[in-house]
């Protein structure tokens, strides 16, 4: 629609059009105008949306970790197309399950959201959690704690109904046993393995045959095609510097948020801690109530109390603490104490507690000069930031507008039009490497109609307008630049073909004699045969494809030998002679047990999804999910 309008509307008629598109970007900034505001929807389960942000950033993920998995490139047979297929497809499974867990209501506790928080290392500091470096790694996620532990929740929540649902699986011992007789089966057998490279030795193509097959073949021999792109980034961090600050400012700056420029309150804190053994609530209320009435009794000192240790009891000095640091429970009792102040037995996250303050230090406000450094740059941020929405705003804008050029929307934010190198649609380096940078590079819009793009947003503060510079088609290489690829091709490829034919042909005998005296055929004798005996499954010798194969064979009969064959990827040509099969001890055994179940398990809950699928109302918007 916008392309159809940009080509039809011109002068003041698309400025008009323009500057409606624009409203609800100058309103509620970039993130609403590329999808953060009112959504693009890809689908609905059941009146829950997905949008297309959600697909997209699921397809990022599973494309990372694919590339970090085979060497920086999507492996074969994997598409944008296939992959976001996947990905919504794993986001309606999400919500399937994700809607059924609350209306079987499944929530996780408060206690279970701050264990997992509290005990991943990502979290601490010197090993103990460190509510700081956890406000600044979500802070550098753009996350925070409310949404972070809203998703958390969530998680835990959808694993319980997983696993009630995996648990529920059961298998009869006797399956067990069939199960494990067959998993710890051994064979003994035989094989004979023509080696392509011997083959290879056979094979003389003739200048003729390469060019023949130069010809024949010619598709296989282009450059890859390549492009080269202008474009203009606009980073919201470029954009501090050129902001100006006179002391007038920050001083104004400073009055209207003096309240985040603070040193909060801060307790040193000491607890005695009793933790419930084996879910023993009471037991545990019960020590510490006994702990407590001794220390007020004066039959103990409290400093006594806290350097007894045991395996129940946790007691320390916490040292100086401010809120967010705790768990909601210990906080609201921690700063309800007066200084010098021990609590009554109290419930918290972990279980019960006496909690101590021996020292406050109170909130202080701090001064111009003493948070100066701060103020300024959190001031140039915000102006940044400022300035980064109007001028996205006219650089969408302009380059819309003149899509034949970038040269006016560069003057209008006071940038460069800068060149890229060489890449193709397997992506280049750094800035030509994101698949957003490349989806609008070999875009019709781009590639085709050579018209700027739309505005690309590469992060939230980080976005860019590009079109083609210039193209280089793909051209068949010289016959002299790929002759020895070629020859290295025919070679391969007949000498595939003839150890094959002597493969079959041997097979063919074996299966007639039943023994390997057809080898002298081809010159050899049983003395290359290689014998395995007692191999199970996970065998690597002699080789992870003949030992699949060797038991994909059918059991010998009246103790008759079977004999088969595998090529293996590299081309050699391995005959197989099965002699004997001995299943394996299926006593019953808790390991066994446990990964059977858990393979039923796992199709139980693919099974209730299926389920919730049929039930579910799911709409998919085609147009936009592709």
């Amino acid at each position: 629609m916008l392309q159809s309008i940009n080509d039809k509307a011109k002068g003041w008629l698309a400025y008009l059009v323009v500057g409606l598109i624009s409203v609800p970007f100058a309103l509620f900034g970039i993130n609403s105008y590329l999808g953060g505001g009112d959504k693009l929807v890809a689908a609905t389960v059941n009146d829950e949306d997905i949008s297309v942000r959600e697909v997209q950033n699921e397809l990022l993920q599973q494309k990372q970790q694919l590339t970090s998995m085979f060497g920086g490139r999507l492996p074969p047979g994997f598409d944008d197309k296939s992959l976001k297929s996947q990905a919504l497809e794993g986001l309606i499974n999400r919500a399937l399950i994700r809607q059924e867990a609350e209306n079987a209501g499944y929530r996780a506790s408060d206690e279970e959201v701050y264990s997992i928080i509290s005990t991943n290392p990502s979290f601490q500091k010197d090993g103990v959690f460190d509510n700081a470096t956890y406000e600044k790694l979500l802070e550098s996620n753009r996350r925070n704690k409310v949404s972070y532990e809203t998703a958390l929740r969530q998680d835990i929540s959808n694993r319980q109904l997983s696993n009630g649902i995996t648990s529920t699986s059961f298998i009869p011992d006797s399956q067990v046993a069939s199960y494990q007789a067959l998993s710890k089966q051994v064979r003994d057998f035989e094989t004979f393995t023509l080696k392509l490279e011997t083959y290879k030795e056979q094979i003389k193509p003739s200048d003729v045959d390469v060019k023949a097959y130069y010809d024949a073949h010619s598709d296989r021999y282009m450059t890859e095609e390549q492009v080269k792109i202008s474009y203009v980034r606009l980073k919201a961090d470029d954009l501090m510097d050129a902001v100006s600050v006179t002391p007038e400012q920050l001083q104004s700056y400073y009055d209207e948020n003096a309240n985040q420029y603070v040193t909060p309150e801060q307790r040193k804190i000491s607890h005695i801690l009793v933790k419930p053994v084996d879910g023993k609530d009471d037991d545990a209320k019960k020590r510490a109530e006994l702990i407590h009435k001794r220390i007020l009794s004066g039959e103990i000192n409290y400093e006594v109390a806290l350097s007894k240790k045991a395996d129940d009891i946790i007691a320390n000095d916490m040292g100086f603490l401010v809120r967010g640091d705790m768990g909601v429970e210990f906080e609201k009792v921690a700063f309800s104490l007066k200084q010098g102040e021990l609590s009554s037995v109290v419930k918290t996250e972990s279980g019960y507690e006496l909690i101590k303050i021996s020292e406050i230090k109170a909130e202080v406000q701090q001064t111009l000069e003493q948070a100066k450094e701060k103020i300024e740059k959190n001031y140039r941020k915000e102006k940044a930031e400022k300035l980064f929405q109007e001028q996205v705003e006219t650089l969408s804008t302009v380059a819309f507008e003149n899509d034949t050029s970038l040269d006016p929307a560069a003057q209008a934010v006071g940038l460069e039009v800068k060149i890229s190198d060489w890449f193709t649609r397997a992506g280049g380096k750094d800035f030509t490497a994101n698949p957003k940078i490349l989806a609008e590079s070999f875009s019709e819009n781009v590639f085709e109609q050579a018209k700027n793009s739309s505005l690309i947003e590469i992060s939230d503060t980080d976005v860019t307008v590009i079109r083609i510079n210039t193209k280089q088609a793909p051209a068949l290489k010289p016959l002299a630049d790929v002759s020895e690829q070629i020859k290295k091709t025919i070679i391969d490829t007949d000498a595939r073909k003839l150890v094959n034919e002597k493969g079959e042909a041997l097979l063919a005998k074996f299966k007639s004699s039943g023994d390997w005296s057809s080898l002298v055929d081809i010159g050899a004798t049983v003395d290359g045969v290689e014998k395995f005996a007692a191999t199970d499954r996970k065998a690597i010798k002699p080789s992870e494809d003949v030992v699949r194969k060797v038991f994909a064979m059918n059991k010998p009969k009246d103790n008759k030998t079977v004999y088969a064959n595998t090529i293996l990827p590299k081309g050699d040509y391995v005959l197989i002679a099965l002699k004997t099969v001995k299943d394996g001890d299926g006593a019953v055994d808790a390991t066994a047990r446990d990964l059977y179940a858990n393979a039923i398990g796992m199709r139980e809950r693919s099974a209730v999804i299926k389920a919730l699928r049929e039930e579910a109302e799911v709409v998919i918007i085609r147009q936009r999910s592709e």
